[in-house]
Parts: structure tokens; C-alpha cells; sequence
């Protein structure tokens, strides 16, 4: 145990002990002190024989595509990364239970083979759509869940991300791929893994787990047959499904996971490798696929040929990449957009183009802060790109830096002072500032160069509801209006159905708020702002169960977003009566925003009526740490201290309150204090 162990890192994660090390990081078990000392793995970047920059990568990939692979359970969830001092640290998910060579003291038997195979597939099935080859599958990266049975794939240092239908290479040298000596097939070895690379590396595993001779030590015949012990029966289905796996030529091999899932069909029950709710677990259709191809031919006018499936040529890569992220996040599909985005920077570190697509992409995930930087990026390199900058000041509102957001929608009027979008976004700043009136007038403006743009409609509304609500109607009627008449003409736009649904919720009309987003998800069920729309209404409605459901899908989808979660938290707590996943909910959100003062105002709530004092006075301390001047969070701190009996510091919070505005409810705590 080294001194790092006996304190706080990043000032919450308090370390347990070692769990093991490897070639590049040690790894810790953690509880965050945070979130109620939730269990979790941390890795410390401790490069050995690598180097350290090429290290950094490799601990860098693995925080990125850890939070790119959120939604399967199989896969430990990410939660943080940060940098102390020299050091860089990754937080993930604690998963418990024994790795893959901690079970080698007996053989495996053929259906529980069979099992294990089903499993790891589905697993690959999934992040194999999400265009990612995990390249380092080997016993001590499968670990068997202790509480489920169930297998989970770990360690993604040494992923390589692709593009969804060419799998070209950006030739890299042997020493910079990482891979378990026996399990790695040779074309990973030099640098060009496919998809098969991870079928050959668990075919390899399985081999093991059912003969117990390690990869090395395994015989072939000279049609490069594996040549089975005579323990095992070499002409059966499961031994011909393995040999196909392990084939050292990867075009004899297995080419995708979904044709060993066949062959499997024919001795075991297939586990069931789509969930509900994640397209990226569905096939793309014939139809998009000749969409594409067309696109491509298309793109060889420019001068440039498509070679083959494995190569584009490196003039049609970025209008590919561009096309590609544009067209996803036109669909709703972020997370995959964001790739694209990514793909592009890699050959173009300098595109504008390229870094104001990533800012998109993380702007509609959520994540402000990657956001701003991308758009920073995008006006260094091209100073007066309009969509960049309004985008940014909209991040900038979101950050609640509203004066920096005023300032930067600013900088577009004075290149385009006509541009609605940048007067709408300095009234939308002005509103964060409380400044209504001042944002009345800019939010007119904008209308007046787009009198049907509903938006501003819904904006104007705003504004005047904090000063004048009955007048605020009128402003919001006419937005609906403006939609009533987008929506005849464009039926199958979802954004425009979800918006409109907003609209009749601030008009009071629920049931046709319902219908609007329901409108939403016909065109796309997984849009997201639709699907936490319809969990709101139906919140409204009183249909709890169904909101949960709608809140949950929505999660699966965009799990980083910190308001789904605590709305969550508050209908499992205060109409659900069901506190315990509540605190998990809140506990979440958190995760997302440490700042976020109503979640641990409600954590602290939740805590109260588990009777759990102690951690409930920490949550309310954050929570009046950030906002100081709620009246609630210092009377409800009162009640925290006043049942751990420390009757003094219970008064200087009840009084605290009072000064703020609360009217106590419990006269007797407000008269022992008096005395």
C-alpha cells in the first residue's frame, strides 16, 4: 500500500487497496465518499516498458470508449477521469467477481462452452455495431460477475475505433498495439486488427477453458486444423466452430460475430443480443447501405477512388467523415456522430469544420465542457464561423456563463446583424441574468427577422411570463400556431413534433402534449428530448409507471445527461415511495454534475427520511455550499442536526433559514430556540 492510498484523491475517492497491475496502470479498489462510498476500480496511469506518451493514449482511449459503450451491462461503466499532480487517473465501475484464468483448475464442459461463447458474442455483437474492435480478449479481461453469474469484458486500453463499413488502416507500428501473447491473431500483431481479430482471440480463450492447453502449446494439422486431444471429439459442431474461429488466415476465419452465433444455433439456445431500445444493436437496412455506396460513387467525381472495403482513398476520407457525422447527427445519433467527427481530426487536426462537428456531437450529448473546447478550437482556426459561435454562446448559457455568452452572440451580430439566432441567444443570457426586460427586447428583435420562427415565439413567452404571466399565453399560443403550420408541411419531423409538445405543456394541455411527443418518437423512438418530454407529461398525468419507463429510455440512450436522471430521482421518491433507488438516481446525476445543488438538496431529503442523519447533514452542506441563499436547505440542515442532538448548531441553521425568507411549520423547534 503506498501513502497515495491513505488520502482522497481528486478529494473524494478514498483507495481500498491494490487489484492488480499491468502494463501500463495499477489498478485500485475505491469507494467514493461523494456518492454514499460507492464502490469503484480506479486505474492509475504507471507505464513500465511503454512509453509514456504512447501510455497516455492508450489510458486516454480507454476513458473514451468506456463512456462511448455506456448502455451495455457487460461492459463496466465509466465515471470519471482526472489528472493529480504527474498522475492521470481513470474511475470506472467495480465489477466483483474472478477473471477467466482464475477457473483453469478444471476443464469446462461443452454446454457451459456454449454458454460462455453466447454471452462474449452478444457482448462483441454490441460494441463490434458500435464500430469497435476490443483487440486484447484473453482470460484475465472476462470477468464472472458475483452477483449475476453473468460475464463482463474489461480492459479496453487497447481498443481501435473504425469506421462503420471501411476498415481501412492508419498503419501503425507492432509496438504500438497491446495484446496477450497467444491470443492476439498475426494480423493484429502488425497492426491491422479486424473484427475477427477479437472471434480468433475468443476462440482462443474458449479452446483453453475446454481443453486446458494454453494457446502456444496447441497442435495444427497442415490445413491449419487444430488438432484435438483425444478427451475431445473432433468431428462434433462446437470443435468445428472453434477450429473456424482460430484460423490463422482471418479470411478463412469467421467474419463476423453474427455468423458463429448461427452455427451455435444448431447445439445451444442463442442469448438474445438485442436490446430494446439501442439501435446500434439492429442491422442497418439494404436500403442504407445502397444510400451509402451511392454517396461514395458519387465522391469519386472529386478525382478520388474507393479501392476497396479495407481502404478510401485519403482524398475522399474527410468528405466522408464530414458527410457521415452530419447525416448522424441529423438523425439523432450523437455518440456515433461524434466518431465520425473524431475520425476527421485525426487527418485534419486542423478543419474547422472537423472541430465544430465534435462541438455538435457533444453539445447534443450533453457534455458543455468538451463542447466549448471543440468550439474554441473551430474559431481559432476559422475566426468568423457564425454557427460556431452561436453554438458556442448557447454552451456558454448552459455553463451559466451568462455574461461570456452575451459577449460571444455579440461577436456574430457584429459580423451579421441580421443574424436572428445570435439576438435570440443574447435574450436567452439576459434571461439567465434575470435581466427580462433586457431580453424581451433582444428576443423582439429576433422576431422581427423571423416572425414565424416559433422558437422565439416560445422565448418572447418566457421572458414576459416572469413579469406578466397571463400575458405570456398569448406568445406561447402563437408559437403554437407557427408549429400547427411547420408541422402540416413537414410531418415527419420529430424535432418540430417534440417542440410543440413543450408548447402545450406551458399551455396547459398535457393529454396534447402527450400526443405530440408520441407524434416525436413515430418518425425516431429514440429521440431523446422526446422521450424525456413524454416522461414529463406523463409525470403531469400521474402515470408514474410509465414515466419511469419513458425516463428509462431515455437514460439508456443519453445516460450522461444529469437532469434525466434527477427528474427520475423525484418521481421514484416522492410519488413511487421508492427512496432507496432514488438515492441511486440522485447519486447519478451527481456523477454528471457535482454541482447540481437540488440533487443533493433531494439526496439530503431522501437521507432524512432513511433516518440516515449524518449523510444527510453532508448533502445538504454541499447543497448549501453552492447555494447559500435557499431558506429550504438550511431549515431541512436544522432537522438533520437537531436529530443527531446537536441542538445549537440546529438553531443557527433554523434561524439562518428564517433570515432567508422560510416560514417554520414546526413552532416548537422555532420556541426552544427562542429560549
Amino acid at each position: 500500500m503506498t501513502k497515495q492510498t491513505d488520502k482522497l484523491l481528486s478529494g473524494r475517492y478514498k483507495i481500498l487497496k491494490e487489484l492488480g497491475q499491468g502494463s501500463i496502470c495499477i489498478t485500485y479498489l475505491a469507494e467514493d465518499t461523494l456518492l454514499s462510498n460507492l464502490l469503484c476500480a480506479i486505474k492509475k496511469l504507471a507505464p513500465q516498458n511503454t512509453e509514456i506518451e504512447t501510455a497516455k493514449i492508450f489510458f486516454q482511449r480507454e476513458a473514451d470508449i468506456l463512456s462511448y459503450l455506456q448502455h451495455n451491462e457487460q461492459i463496466p461503466k465509466f465515471f470519471d477521469s482526472f489528472v493529480e499532480g504527474q498522475d492521470y487517473y481513470l474511475v470506472q465501475e467495480y465489477i466483483e467477481g474472478k477473471t477467466l484464468d482464475q477457473y483453469f483448475d478444471s476443464q469446462w464442459t461443452k454446454p457451459r462452452i456454449i454458454n460462455f461463447l453466447q454471452e462474449i458474442l452478444s457482448i462483441l455483437h454490441y460494441i463490434h455495431h458500435k464500430n469497435v474492435i476490443h483487440c486484447d480478449i484473453n482470460p484475465s479481461n472476462i470477468i464472472r460477475r458475483e452477483e449475476d453469474k453473468k460475464f463482463v469484458l474489461i480492459d479496453f486500453g487497447s481498443i481501435k475505433q473504425l469506421n462503420k463499413k471501411y476498415l481501412f488502416s492508419q498503419h501503425k507500428s507492432p509496438k504500438s498495439v497491446i495484446e496477450t501473447s497467444g491470443y492476439a491473431p498475426p494480423e493484429q500483431l502488425v497492426g491491422r486488427p479486424g473484427f475477427n481479430s477479437d472471434i480468433y482471440a475468443l476462440g482462443m480463450t474458449a479452446i483453453q477453458l475446454l481443453t486446458g492447453v494454453k494457446p502456444i502449446d496447441l497442435n495444427r494439422d497442415e490445413q491449419d486444423n487444430i488438432i484435438w486431444t483425444n478427451e475431445i471429439v473432433s468431428d462434433d459442431v462446437l470443435t468445428t466452430i472453434l477450429t473456424k474461429m482460430v484460423y490463422v488466415n482471418p479470411e478463412r476465419r469467421y467474419q463476423s460475430v453474427d455468423d458463429v452465433l448461427k452455427d451455435l444455433e444448431k447445439i445451444g439456445p442463442i442469448t438474445e443480443i438485442s436490446k430494446p431500445g439501442n439501435r446500434n444493436n439492429i442491422k442497418q437496412p439494404t436500403t442504407q447501405k445502397f444510400k451509402i455506396w451511392h454517396i461514395l460513387c458519387g465522391l469519386t467525381v472529386v478525382g478520388a477512388s474507393v479501392v476497396c472495403l479495407e481502404f478510401i482513398h485519403p482524398l475522399i476520407r474527410p468528405l466522408y467523415y464530414s458527410y457521415q457525422g452530419n447525416y448522424l447527427l441529423d438523425i439523432h445519433q450523437p455518440k456515433d456522430a461524434l466518431t465520425q467527427f473524431q475520425n476527421l481530426i485525426a487527418i485534419q487536426p486542423d478543419s474547422a469544420t472537423a472541430w465544430k462537428g465534435r462541438g455538435d456531437a457533444l453539445f447534443s450529448l450533453s457534455r458543455y465542457y468538451g463542447a466549448l473546447e471543440a468550439y474554441n478550437k473551430a474559431i481559432s482556426f476559422r475566426q468568423s464561423d457564425i454557427k460556431a459561435l452561436n453554438n458556442k454562446g448557447k454552451v456558454l448559457y448552459k455553463l451559466e456563463n451568462y455574461q461570456e455568452a452575451l459577449n460571444t452572440h455579440e461577436q456574430v451580430i457584429q459580423i451579421e446583424p441580421n443574424n436572428a439566432e445570435a439576438w435570440s441567444g443574447k435574450g436567452l443570457a439576459y434571461m439567465g441574468l434575470h435581466q427580462y426586460q433586457k431580453a424581451l427586447e433582444h428576443f423582439e428583435k429576433a422576431q422581427k427577422i423571423k416572425p414565424d420562427e416559433p422558437k422565439v415565439w416560445l422565448e418572447e413567452g418566457l421572458a414576459v411570463e416572469a413579469f406578466n404571466p397571463n400575458t405570456a399565453r398569448e406568445y406561447y399560443q402563437e408559437a403554437l400556431r407557427c408549429y400547427d403550420d411547420l408541422v402540416k408541411r413537414n410531418e415527419k419531423n420529430s424535432i418540430l413534433w417534440s417542440d410543440r409538445g413543450l408548447i402545450l405543456l406551458k399551455l396547459d394541455r398535457p393529454q396534447e402534449a402527450l400526443e405530440s411527443y408520441q407524434k416525436a418518437l413515430e418518425s425516431d423512438n429514440h429521440f431523446y428530448e422526446a422521450l424525456v418530454g413524454k416522461g414529463n407529461v406523463l409525470h403531469i398525468l400521474g402515470k408514474y409507471q410509465d414515466a419511469l419507463s419513458a425516463f428509462d429510455q431515455a437514460i439508456e440512450i443519453r445516460p450522461e445527461d444529469y437532469q434525466v436522471w434527477y427528474n427520475r430521482g423525484i418521481l421514484l421518491t416522492q410519488y413511487l415511495n421508492n427512496n432507496q433507488e432514488a438515492l441511486k438516481s440522485f447519486d447519478k446525476a451527481l456523477q454528471q454534475k457535482d454541482d447540481f445543488y437540488p440533487a443533493w438538496f433531494n439526496k439530503g431529503l431522501v437521507l432524512l427520511e432513511l433516518k440516515s442523519y449524518n449523510e444527510a447533514l453532508i448533502a445538504f452542506d454541499k447543497a448549501k455550499s453552492i447555494q447559500p441563499n435557499d431558506p429550504y436547505i438550511w431549515a431541512n440542515r436544522g432537522g438533520a442536526l437537531a436529530e443527531l442532538g446537536k441542538l445549537q448548531e440546529a438553531c443557527t441553521s433554523y434561524k439562518k433559514a428564517i433570515e432567508l425568507g422560510f416560514l417554520p411549520q414546526n413552532l416548537e423547534n422555532v420556541k426552544h430556540c427562542e429560549q
